[in-house]
């Protein structure tokens, strides 16, 4: 079955916490699972106060939101998240296409950055996505990543 790929609204705040949450539990160790909820809480939050500086696209099969991105200010994908049982079916990658169409000649980096986990590396790195140097401490096994945007991308 093929998704529906549209903007989020307001509406979709619960449906989007509730898919973030659920993909939380079942992918990461439970020592991070608060944390990481907490952190995509306050994306969530952020992208409600300030919907026109962002781009947040949801999936949708049969009017279930099952997979969801946040780009902040065009330039930090902060949020992917796939419905476990919708996971390896393109969705994903459909969603990651859409945002980067979507961050052309808003990028204030001419890039998105993200800091991949683990299990995502090879997906980014199929997507284009390069190693990047950080000051920031990742986690064990985290990656952080950037593709560069470069208006022919469209």
């Amino acid at each position: 079955m093929e998704p529906i790929l549209r903007a989020a609204r307001p509406e979709d705040r619960t449906a989007i916490l509730s898919l973030m949450i659920r993909v939380v539990t079942a992918s990461i160790a439970p020592a991070h699972q608060a944390e990481t909820v907490e952190n995509v809480t306050q994306n969530l939050d952020l992208w409600c106060s300030t919907p026109e500086q962002n781009v947040h696209v949801v999936a949708e099969i049969n009017g279930e939101v099952v997979g969801v991105i946040l780009v902040k200010a065009f330039w930090n994908l902060c949020s992917l998240f796939v419905a476990p049982e919708w996971q390896r079916s393109g969705i994903g990658r459909k969603l990651v296409l859409l945002a980067i169409h979507e961050c052309l000649g808003k990028s204030p980096r001419q890039a998105i950055y993200l800091n991949a986990a683990a299990g995502a590396v090879s997906f980014y790195k199929a997507l284009g996505f390069t190693p990047r140097e950080s000051s920031q401490q990742l986690p064990p096994g985290f990656q952080a990543m950037q593709l560069a945007l470069e208006p022919g991308d469209a």
